[in-house]
């Protein structure tokens, strides 16, 4: 397994167009806090969403660190997975990234296969 993909190793072997949307939408929803919205409309897998997410959180980071906390209490990152990220090393916006889509995803998963 490439090791830059080993954080999809959660998701299923395949995405649904729809499940993808939903996720894009879900991570606006909870970065809402601070006006973030994706530059195009269709993204192809949950990895593309990355770049964007990634420049995102690093503005967060560095220049309002007060609405980043925010927001990670609205994704719902525990403290536990947070500090996780912190300490994986490489580059520390875009390993947060990758935990927010991993964490919108099991919320739209769980709440479509739920409801």
């Amino acid at each position: 397994m490439n090791p830059s993909n080993e954080w999809t190793a959660e998701l299923p072997a395949t995405e649904s167009q729809e499940m993808t949307m939903a996720v894009r939408d879900q991570i606006e929803k909870d970065f809402g806090l601070m006006g973030f919205t994706f530059s195009q409309s269709n993204y192809p897998t949950l990895e593309s969403i990355l770049e964007e997410l990634t420049q995102c959180i690093a503005t967060l980071q560095t220049q309002h660190h007060s609405t980043w906390m925010k927001v990670v209490y609205r994704v719902d990152l525990t403290e536990k997975q947070y500090k996780f990220v912190q300490r994986m090393g490489g580059n520390t916006p875009e390993n947060m990234a990758k935990a927010v889509v991993l964490r919108e995803f099991q919320k739209v998963y769980t709440r479509k296969h739920l409801s």
